[in-house]
């Protein structure tokens, strides 16, 4: 529309050129929202046989997904801010598509269960030291709370300094 208007005040086009050129414009667009959803079927198709083909290869069962025909890796987590699609069993999965989203790489703990693995904030150990001394044991049950309070203090303090 800008080009068109350029076009009529400072190259002196005809309005008819004008139109025709802002008609062009807009078909084109429309002719690209329809073929969006057709490029994308069309691309996780060839997604999903690509990684079918380069699975063991590639190193999908690591973690990947196809973006504008590269292969990003995400053995390791990351963030998808736009809509992507990623081959699957079974057909072609999108994610992002509503916003941005988190990959989470998941870990078998020491029970067995299956979760997202934390990295523990840099590895270093904590280590508070509490001596506590009490006449008898109902002071101590009484006191429980108070205790607990002044660890997760203790805690909260240790975590900001690291």
């Amino acid at each position: 529309l800008r080009r068109a208007f350029d076009g009529l005040v400072f190259d002196g086009m005809k309005l008819s050129d004008a139109l025709k050129g802002v008609a062009r414009t807009m078909a084109d667009t429309v002719y690209g929202i329809a073929m969006k959803p057709v490029q994308n079927a069309v691309g996780g198709a060839l997604a999903q046989g690509l990684n079918g083909l380069l699975g063991g290869v590639a190193g999908f069962a690591q973690g990947g997904a196809f973006s504008q025909g590269r292969v990003m890796p995400f053995a390791k987590g990351g963030v998808v801010s736009s809509p992507m699609t990623f081959a699957m069993r079974g057909g072609t999965g999108l994610m992002g598509e509503a916003g941005p989203e988190a990959i989470l790489p998941l870990a078998r703990g020491a029970d067995g269960r299956l979760g997202v693995q934390t990295g523990g904030g840099g590895g270093r150990p904590v280590t508070i030291v509490m001596n506590i001394a009490t006449p008898d044991v109902q002071g101590f049950q009484r006191s429980q709370s108070q205790i607990a309070a002044q660890a997760a203090r203790a805690m909260a303090r240790g975590q900001r300094n690291r």
